[in-house]
C-alpha cells in the first residue's frame, strides 16, 4: 500500500495530540519528510501504514500512552491549604526533591541525552586531538565561532517565548470557556427554579438534569473519553434519557436543545424567556469556543520551525564551546539544552488544555450545587407559603423539618440525602439521581 507523502493531517484528534506533545517530535523534524508522513498518516487513521522506519515503534507507542495517562494525574483543584503550600519558602527544596517526577524532565530526556552525547563526542575528539593521541593525518574538529550562536540566541528566545505565551493563552481560554458552561448552568438553574410555575416541579428537575448532562457530555466531547461515557453519565439522567443521549453524535448540542425546549414549554412571559435565551446563547458560544481550541492547534509551521531551529542551534553549540570551556562544555550544554527544551516542552504540553484541566471536578461541583439549589428551592417555597422559616430539626435526628403547604403533611428532608448512595427525600421526589460521593 502506497502512502501519501504530503505530511498533512486534516483533523486534530487526541491521537495526533499525543504525537504532537512528544519530545520525539523535536527530533523527527530533522528526519526525512517521508518518515514524518508515515507517522502522520498512522495517527490520522487514513491508512493502516506500518511504521517500519521506526524500529522501536511499539516501545515508543507504549511510552506515548504512559505520557497521556500522566496528564490525567496532573488535573488539580487548589484549596486554601494548597495555596499556602504553593507559596511557602520550602517550595524550592520541595520541587528539587520531586525532580524525578517532573513531567517536563520526562518529556525532554531524550533530546537532552542526544545533546549530551554529541557534546561528549566533540569534547573527546578535541581532547584526543590536542593531546596528540590521534594518529597523524586526523583533522581538527570543526569549530564554529561563538558570535553566530550569540546572535541567533535572541531569535530563538523570542520564538520560545511567543510559543509558550500562545499555548498559555489557549489554556486560559479553555478554562474560562468551560467554566462559562458551569457558571451559566448555575444561572439558568436559578432562573428556572425562581420563574417556572411552583407546581411545575417536573420541568425544574428536568432542566437541572440536562444542565448537569451538558457539563459532563461536554467534558467527554472535549477530552475524547468516549469509552467512559456510560460511567460518567451514570446517575445524571433517567435511563430513557441516557439512551437518547447515547445515540446522538453531538451531545452538547442535544443537551442545549433539550434545555431550550423545557424553557419554551414552561409558559413564561416573553421578557423572561429572552433573559434565559441569552444564557442559552452563552452556552452555545462556550461550547463552540472549546471546539475551536481542540480542533485548531497553534499553526504547525510555527511549531515545526521552532523545533528545527532549537535542535539545530543545540547541535551547533558544542562546536563553539571547547575553546572557552574545555570539558566543562558537557555539563554546560546539558544545562542549556534542558532549560531551552523544557520551555519548548511546556509550550507544547499545555497547548491542548482539556486533557490537563480538571473538568470532572468542575462538572461534579455543578451537579452538587444544582442539587443543593433544588432542595433549597423547595425549602424556600415552603418557607414563603407558611410565612416563616422552617422549624428546627429535632435534636439528634439529622433532619430538617420543612412545613408543608396547608392541608398536607410535614415533609422531612435528610440533611445529606442528595449526596447519599440512594436517592431519598426531596431529591427523589424531584427526579434527581444521587451525585458521586
Amino acid at each position: 500500500m502506497q502512502a501519501s507523502t504530503s505530511g498533512r493531517c486534516p483533523t486534530w484528534t487526541p491521537r495526533t495530540r499525543a504525537t504532537h506533545v512528544s519530545p520525539r517530535f523535536l527530533c523527527s523534524q530533522l528526519l526525512p519528510q517521508r518518515a514524518i508522513s508515515f507517522h502522520v498518516l498512522k495517527d490520522c487513521g487514513q491508512h493502516p501504514v506500518q511504521l517500519e522506519c521506526y524500529a522501536s515503534h511499539s516501545t515508543y507507542t507504549n511510552w506515548l500512552d504512559e505520557r497521556e495517562k500522566e496528564r490525567k494525574q496532573r488535573r488539580e483543584i487548589f484549596t486554601l491549604e494548597d495555596w499556602k503550600r504553593h507559596r511557602s519558602n520550602s517550595r524550592f527544596l520541595r520541587h528539587l526533591s520531586t525532580i524525578k517526577e517532573s513531567g517536563v524532565i520526562k518529556g525532554v530526556v531524550r533530546p537532552v541525552c542526544f545533546v549530551i552525547a554529541l557534546t561528549t563526542v566533540v569534547a573527546l575528539y578535541n581532547h584526543l586531538f590536542t593531546s596528540g593521541a590521534l594518529p597523524p593525518g586526523f583533522p581538527a574538529a570543526p569549530a564554529i565561532a561563538i558570535e553566530p550562536i550569540q546572535l541567533t540566541s535572541f531569535a530563538l528566545s523570542l520564538l520560545l517565548v511567543f510559543r509558550t505565551n500562545a499555548s498559555y493563552a489557549r489554556w486560559d481560554e479553555a478554562r474560562r470557556k468551560y467554566g462559562s458552561i458551569t457558571t451559566t448552568g448555575r444561572d439558568i438553574a436559578r432562573q428556572a427554579f425562581a420563574w417556572f410555575p411552583s407546581r411545575d416541579m417536573e420541568d425544574k428537575a428536568a432542566i437541572a438534569r440536562w444542565l448537569v448532562a451538558l457539563a459532563k457530555s461536554s467534558m467527554v466531547h472535549f477530552q475524547g473519553t468516549e469509552q467512559e461515557f456510560q460511567n460518567i453519565m451514570k446517575g445524571v439522567l433517567r435511563p430513557e434519557e441516557l439512551e437518547w443521549l447515547t445515540r446522538i453524535r453531538h451531545r452538547p448540542n442535544f443537551c442545549i436543545q433539550m434545555i431550550t425546549k423545557i424553557i419554551a414549554r414552561a409558559g413564561l412571559p416573553t421578557e423572561l424567556v429572552l433573559r434565559m435565551d441569552e444564557n442559552i446563547s452563552t452556552l452555545i458560544e462556550s461550547v463552540a469556543a472549546c471546539e475551536r481550541i481542540i480542533n485548531t492547534p497553534v499553526p504547525l509551521s510555527y511549531t515545526r520551525h521552532t523545533a528545527r531551529f532549537l535542535m539545530a542551534w543545540l547541535a551547533c553549540m558544542p562546536f563553539s564551546l571547547w575553546n572557552y570551556c574545555g570539558w566543562a562544555m558537557v555539563p554546560i550544554a546539558a544545562l542549556i539544552s534542558f532549560v531551552l527544551l523544557g520551555i519548548e516542552e511546556i509550550g507544547v504540553y499545555i497547548e491542548e488544555p482539556f486533557s490537563l484541566l480538571p473538568l470532572d471536578n468542575l462538572a461534579d461541583k455543578l451537579q452538587r450545587i444544582v442539587q443543593d439549589m433544588m432542595v433549597e428551592h423547595q425549602e424556600i417555597e415552603q418557607c414563603l407559603v407558611n410565612g416563616g422559616p422552617a422549624a428546627p430539626a429535632a435534636a439528634g435526628s439529622g433532619q430538617a423539618v420543612v412545613p408543608a403547604a396547608a392541608g398536607s403533611s410535614t415533609v422531612a428532608v435528610g440533611a445529606s440525602s442528595h449526596f447519599a448512595g440512594e436517592p431519598s427525600g426531596q431529591a427523589e421526589q424531584l427526579g434527581f439521581m444521587p451525585a458521586a460521593p
